[in-house]
Formats: C-alpha cells, sequence, structure tokens
C-alpha cells in the first residue's frame, strides 16, 4: 500500500489525469471475473431422463461407500435395499440440495473471517489557474477499521457452527432418503407378493365356479349356490386388478424414491429381502439415548444454538468502539500535504437493540432443541409401542395360517382318501389364501413400524 501511496504522488505531481487511471488500475487489479452459468430447462430434463442404475458412476460410488462388493457382478441382479439406499444418494436432488447449502455455508467461513477492506476517497479539484501556480488540487484518503472486542473470531466462530448444522444436515438428509426408498421397496415388495397371492385367488375361484357349475348342472347343487361363489370370484377380480395397477405406481415410487426415472428402472429386478426378517430390537435405554443425543438433527439443533450464541457474543462485543484510521495525501496546486486521522464508532446507545434481538434468537434456538427432543422422545415410544403390537398381531396371524394351513391339508387327505370332496378342498384352500393375504399385510405393517422405529433412532436395526 505504501508503495501505491507513492505511485499516486508521482504521477499525481506530474500528470493529474494519469492518476484517475492509476487510482482505477490499482481496484481492478485482484478482482474476479463474472462466469456466466445459464440453466436449461430442456437440457436438464433430458439429463434426468438418462440418469440409470447402471452408469458407471453409479458402480464407482457403490464401491467407494462399501454398498456393492465386485462379487455379485455389475449390474446387481437383484438390486438389494442397501444398493438402492446407494444409488439414492448418487442420484436425489435432495442430498445435492443439502451439499449445496453446506458449501454456502462453508463458503461463509471465509467471508466472516475477513477483515474490513478499507474505504478508499479521491475527489480531485480545479481552481482559477494562477502566474505558474497548477490549478489543480488532487487529493484521496483511506479508511482502515481496525475490529476490537474479538469481532471478527466471534462472527467466524457463528459462521462454522452454521457450516456444521449445514453438514450434519447432509448426514439428516441421507437418512430421510434412505428410509424413504425402503419405504417404497417395502411398499413394492409387498404388492409383489400380494399379487401372487391374488393369481393364485383367481385360479382358486375360476375352479371353484367352474365345479360348483358343473354340480348345479347335474343337478347335486341348487343356482343360489353358484351366485355366492361367483359374488367372490368378482370382488377377487377386482382386487387382482387393484393389485396390478398399485405395482405400476409402487415401482414409480421407488424410482422417485431413487431420484430416477420410472422408464429407466422398468424390468429392473429389485429385492427388499424376506419380509419376515424381524430382527430383535436393542434395549429401549440404548435406543432412547442413541435417538436424544447421537442424531444428525439433534447434533444440528446444538449447532445451530451454538451460532446464536456466537453470535450474541458478536452483539455484545460491537458495544466496544472500532478504530478507524484515516491516512491522507492531498496534491494542492503544487504543495503536497501528509494528513492522518484517528475515529471512533461511537454506540451511543450500548447495542441494546441487535443484543435484545440476539438474545432472543438465542432463547428461540433453545426452545427448537426442547421442542425437537421432546418430539424425539414421543416418536420414539409410539414407534416401540407400534413395533410390539405389530409383532404380537403377526404372530396370530400366523397362527391362524397354521390353523388353516393344517385344515387344508386334512381335507386334501379327506379328498384322496374317497371320503371328502373337491370343493371343500377349494374352499380351504381359498381361507389360506385369505389368511396368507392378511400374513403379508401383517409383515409389511410390522416392517413399516420397524422402519418407523429405525427413523426415530436414526439407526438401521439390523446392523446390532
Amino acid at each position: 500500500m505504501i508503495a501505491n501511496l507513492k505511485t499516486l504522488k508521482k504521477v499525481s505531481a506530474a500528470a493529474p489525469r494519469r492518476a484517475w487511471v492509476v487510482a482505477a488500475t490499482l481496484l481492478i487489479v485482484g478482482c474476479q471475473a463474472y462466469e456466466p452459468k445459464p440453466l436449461d430447462p430442456q437440457a436438464n430434463a433430458i439429463h434426468f431422463g438418462k440418469r440409470r442404475l447402471d452408469d458407471p458412476q453409479v458402480r464407482s460410488s457403490l464401491a467407494a461407500s462399501g454398498s456393492w462388493s465386485n462379487e455379485r457382478g455389475w449390474p446387481p441382479s437383484p438390486w438389494k435395499l442397501r444398493e438402492l439406499q446407494g444409488a439414492a444418494l448418487f442420484y436425489h436432488p435432495e442430498i445435492a440440495v443439502a451439499k449445496a447449502k453446506a458449501a454456502t455455508a462453508r463458503a461463509a467461513i471465509v467471508t466472516a473471517d475477513t477483515t474490513p477492506n478499507p474505504t478508499f476517497s479521491f475527489g480531485p479539484e480545479r481552481g482559477n489557474p494562477g502566474d505558474g501556480v497548477n490549478p489543480w488540487v488532487l487529493g484521496f484518503s483511506l479508511d482502515y477499521q481496525v475490529e476490537t472486542a474479538n469481532k471478527r473470531g466471534d462472527r467466524t466462530a457463528q459462521a462454522q457452527a452454521q457450516a456444521n448444522a449445514a453438514a450434519l444436515s447432509i448426514a439428516d438428509t441421507a437418512w430421510t432418503v434412505s428410509s424413504g426408498v425402503r419405504a417404497a421397496l417395502l411398499e413394492l415388495e409387498s404388492a409383489t407378493q400380494r399379487l401372487e397371492v391374488l393369481e393364485a385367488q383367481r385360479k382358486n375361484d375360476d375352479a371353484t365356479v367352474s365345479m360348483v357349475a358343473e354340480r348345479i348342472k347335474a343337478g347335486e347343487a341348487p343356482r343360489t349356490d353358484l351366485a355366492v361363489y361367483q359374488t367372490q370370484q368378482c370382488h377377487d377380480l377386482l382386487d387382482l386388478a387393484d393389485g396390478r395397477s398399485k405395482l405400476d405406481a409402487t415401482r414409480a415410487k421407488l424410482a422417485d424414491a431413487v431420484g430416477v426415472s420410472a422408464v429407466s428402472i422398468r424390468g429392473t429386478a429389485v429385492s427388499f429381502g424376506p419380509l419376515d426378517h424381524l430382527p430383535e430390537i436393542p434395549s429401549e435405554r440404548s435406543l432412547r439415548k442413541t435417538a436424544l443425543i447421537r442424531r444428525s438433527d439433534v447434533l444440528g439443533a446444538l449447532e445451530d444454538y451454538a451460532a446464536a450464541d456466537a453470535a450474541l457474543r458478536l452483539e455484545v462485543a460491537k458495544q466496544v468502539p472500532d478504530l478507524h484510521l484515516n491516512p491522507g495525501y492531498t496534491f494542492d496546486q503544487g504543495q503536497l500535504k501528509w494528513a492522518i486521522g484517528l475515529g471512533l464508532t461511537l454506540p451511543i446507545d450500548r447495542n441494546a437493540g441487535p443484543i435484545r434481538e440476539a438474545i432472543a434468537k438465542r432463547d428461540e434456538a433453545a426452545a427448537v432443541f426442547d421442542r425437537l427432543q421432546i418430539g424425539i422422545r414421543g416418536e420414539l415410544d409410539q414407534s416401540l409401542a407400534s413395533y410390539q403390537a405389530d409383532r404380537q398381531r403377526l404372530a396370530e396371524v400366523e397362527s391362524l395360517v397354521g390353523s388353516l394351513t393344517r385344515q387344508l391339508a386334512d381335507a386334501e387327505r379327506l379328498s384322496k382318501a374317497g371320503e371328502g370332496d373337491r370343493l371343500a378342498v377349494n374352499t380351504a384352500e381359498s381361507l389360506v389364501l385369505q389368511a396368507r393375504l392378511a400374513r403379508i399385510d401383517a409383515l409389511t405393517q410390522a416392517q413399516q413400524s420397524l422402519g418407523r422405529l429405525q427413523d426415530s433412532a436414526r439407526i438401521s436395526i439390523d446392523e446390532h
């Protein structure tokens, strides 16, 4: 800066016009150029449509995260839950938004840690030319702000806490995205298994209606019996149609959860795994400790409070005046004049308003944290109760399936021995199929409760 002042002094005495050029040059040097980066909606839509699960970049991402092993071959067949979750973490737009916000927060740290730029003032004047006297009056001054009371440190601490909260938000978003994939894949698996049972039910209904129709034709049964079985057949056919349409809808839902188009996963084999895999959960104390202390959103709320506390410290520090150094130089019609000034920011109101606002914001951050923990506690209690109740209901449904299956076996044995008829076998089989549908529903509900329990604690219980 001293060299710059000497340069301005020389050119001011020699050629006033050149002083303007040099001053502008000194201000422009080191500036970054604007780089346009327009958004093209059409190109963006085309790019989204080209996303595929078997993309080499997805393969590299899954391998790096440990979500896929080379032993399974590429692409996986079927795609399992962990692999689909890894693909979602690569593709899902919410992850990209969370990462972008974290990058913005990290950039804000640099801004917060930067000292204030000096202010440069330049005011040329031209007087009446005298005999041999330069008519120009050229002067400039600088204003250096010297921050006191660790204001820059408090400002940087606030930005760092906000960046930490944004980084934790990535982890929380990743869990939410992964949970969405699990829920969608579970729904697809349930719809697939239900459709298989409904197809078997349709075949059994067709055989039963045909059998009753033959009996009526032979005069062995009243015509009213056929209406009963046809009504059940129509009901099951409607369920079958609903099941087929739901299968397409759930596959599209899974694609959305992963972050790809529905077309891109059409025909792709996927598997949730066995629905009856319901692990034993950790102790309630362990779950509660994990949920209330270690969840990423809890840690993020703590960082938000730390940022609010740093903001309060900054406002309190602003009660201490900053120093302003004001060196100046003037070329006054041939005479060189130097000046130096010292100024203070006078907080006459002792920064009372911003301090009260910062206190209120810190109290607000504390209230938000309390609300989050209380909400997590209630969420955990409800999910634990639901999981235990659904496990009990599943046990009752499985007991019913076992009982009806034994009755079907007895009916088949009697039919083969000539002591029973085939209609009784078909009727028993229909009851078993209905019980199997109830079992699939009970398993799905239990798996959904397990998912909510995992969400409340932010842990994968299968890994414990």
